[in-house]
């Protein structure tokens, strides 16, 4: 769902820088009146367990592959105005340290994900009674929507307007989206039953996240699918992908280049990433009670 630098144009790249700035701003003030005190403990593990799920692409096509996005699992934990601040530092650290989606590109991908994809699952998640129900049905709009948005930015770009190709990638998408209902529904069923055992130690709850986003983690370097996501897929088969990255970045593609072997590479790179992620989200919360002192 990253969108690379080199495809975009130039009044894209500029109206969504302008938008993901102001939204930037603008979550930051609401953040700090608006999310729950006893929840800004599970923000660093939080950003680490999303980051964690991104990084596992499981297949959902000939050719193409899926992955979370995580949004939706934010926004109803912490709700949204700090779903988007986590959401927008893990792309920032994704785009910087891997290559994961374009830097010039990156106004953009927040916009689509840390803005579109946290408010298209907050507001049924809002707004419905039901609330398993309205996450399920928030986290499958995330990914259509986010995906939707990244496919017309793609497409009017590069004047890529193919419509077989269009219809299939859909497709893929909406596969995506009800796995990542699916699982977002499972996972915030079993934070809020945790949470509602940890409310005078939130420690508990904190320490089998961030296990549990360590153990996806390693898993996904051996077992994740390795074929393209589908808007990789989507660039390939129109012909638009970039050769290469512009910007030069520490550990491109989630390999560490300072080990030999290939699996200790990706499993480096892969643990710096959840750690920095742990670490920068810490920090944001350190920020957000500040309208709640």
């Amino acid at each position: 769902m990253h969108i690379p630098d080199g495809i975009l144009s130039a009044p894209i790249l500029g109206g969504f820088g302008l938008a993901s700035s102001l939204g930037v701003l603008i979550s930051a003030k609401r953040a700090e009146s608006s999310t729950q005190p006893h929840r800004l403990p599970l923000l660093g593990v939080l950003g680490a367990f999303v980051f964690a799920a991104q990084m596992v692409n499981f297949p959902v096509g000939p050719g193409a592959s899926g992955h979370l996005l995580g949004g939706a699992l934010l926004a109803a934990t912490i709700g949204p105005w700090a779903a988007s601040i986590t959401m927008t530092a893990i792309l920032i650290l994704q785009a910087l340290l891997f290559q994961d989606g374009g830097v010039l590109a990156l106004a953009a991908n927040v916009f689509n994900m840390a803005f579109l994809g946290v408010w298209a699952a907050w507001l049924p998640f809002r707004s419905l009674s039901n609330k398993s129900l309205g996450l399920f049905l928030g986290a499958f709009l995330s990914v259509l929507l986010s995906a939707l948005l990244a496919l017309a930015q793609v497409s009017l770009s590069s004047g890529v307007l193919t419509r077989g190709l269009w219809l299939f990638c859909l497709a893929l998408f909406t596969i995506t989206g009800l796995i990542e209902a699916t699982i977002t529904l499972a996972a915030w069923q079993a934070i809020e039953r945790l949470a509602g055992r940890s409310t005078t130690n939130p420690k508990p709850l904190r320490y089998a996240l961030l296990s549990l986003s360590v153990v996806i983690l390693f898993t996904g370097v051996f077992f994740a699918s390795s074929a393209p996501d589908v808007l990789e897929y989507f660039q390939h088969q129109s012909g638009i992908a970039p050769s290469s990255a512009p910007f030069p970045s520490l550990m491109p593609d989630y390999e560490w280049a300072l080990f030999d072997l290939n699996w200790l590479r990706k499993s480096a790179a892969s643990l710096a990433g959840l750690l920095a992620v742990f670490g920068l989200s810490v920090l944001i919360s350190r920020f957000v009670p500040r309208g709640q002192q």
